[in-house]
């Protein structure tokens, strides 16, 4: 038995179900991804039948955790700096990766997956979101693995923390629009494209690795097609893409100036194209 396939049965007899990823990588090697994690050791043996798996497990309700994921010298730089604001953070289950650490912390009931919304190098695994464990390889070599002792305790986040996770700031792109003419007489948004929005936005939260570009091309194209028909605000279309693809891995996996990239490409056809809803 590998060291991987030993480590997921005994995460799932801890009552954390577990799911596998690519070798070396954090894409789930399973078509249902983190939706797949299972703390059944039937399961979790034909998950495993390349031993080279790494193990994913899923944040938010599922496990009753969250991580918070701190990138590099620049995020505990901001860690520090919002410690010593706000007050420290307990010590937790901690988990060492290629770059950084994940603090591990009990699920509080609702907490968002995020990129850099509490500070830059700082990001947050909650609902719809997961974390690769030890002892994974990074694709760097780098294996995953726990600061000092792998099963203590997991401590609750201070509430100033949880509440940086919660705020929402504007979102931007990093280089200026034209701004959006919309075609016909101007009116705000209403039902028909709010139905739109939430029709496409579920769909690319729940694309699959391999899918998730042309996902996010095709609803950028689709929902700024509603921006130029006057039935959307682009500020609220970019904050939804934005949050999607926090969701989907796609900001994690690509990094934030290629999901951008792709929004802006999807952005520029649809406004060449304006939709609206009939006149009655």
């Amino acid at each position: 038995m590998s060291d991987l396939l030993a480590a997921a049965l005994d995460f799932a007899a801890r009552g954390l179900p577990v799911f596998p990823c690519l070798p070396y990588g954090k894409t789930p090697a399973v078509v249902r991804g983190f939706h797949a994690a299972t703390t059944n050791p039937a399961t979790i043996l034909r998950y495993w039948t390349d031993p080279e798996r790494n193990i994913g497990i899923p944040t938010g309700a599922p496990s009753g955790i969250w991580a918070l994921d701190i990138d590099g010298l620049e995020g505990e730089a901001n860690l520090r700096a919002l410690e010593a604001k706000h007050g420290a953070i307990p010590k937790t289950r901690t988990a060492l990766t290629a770059r950084g650490r994940h603090a591990w912390f009990a699920y509080p009931g609702s907490l968002p997956t995020t990129a850099g919304r509490i500070g830059p190098g700082i990001d947050t695994r909650g609902d719809g979101g997961y974390v690769v464990v030890p002892p994974s390889v990074h694709q760097t070599g780098h294996r995953y693995a726990f600061l000092g002792d792998p099963w203590g305790p997991i401590a609750s986040a201070p509430a100033w923390l949880i509440h940086a996770a919660h705020r929402k700031p504007p979102m931007r792109l990093p280089e200026p629009m034209e701004p959006v003419t919309a075609a016909g007489p101007s009116r705000p948004p209403g039902a028909y494209g709010h139905a739109a929005l939430r029709t496409e936005i579920a769909a690319l939260a729940a694309a699959a690795p391999g899918r998730r570009n042309d996902a996010l091309n095709r609803a950028s194209f689709n929902l700024f097609r509603l921006v130029a028909g006057g039935e959307l605000a682009e500020d609220e279309v970019l904050a939804e893409l934005h949050r999607a693809c926090v969701i989907n891995g796609l900001v994690v996996d690509d990094g934030l100036s290629s999901v951008n990239l792709t929004i802006r490409s999807g952005r520029a056809a649809g406004l060449r194209h304006p939709r609206s809803r009939r006149a009655p």
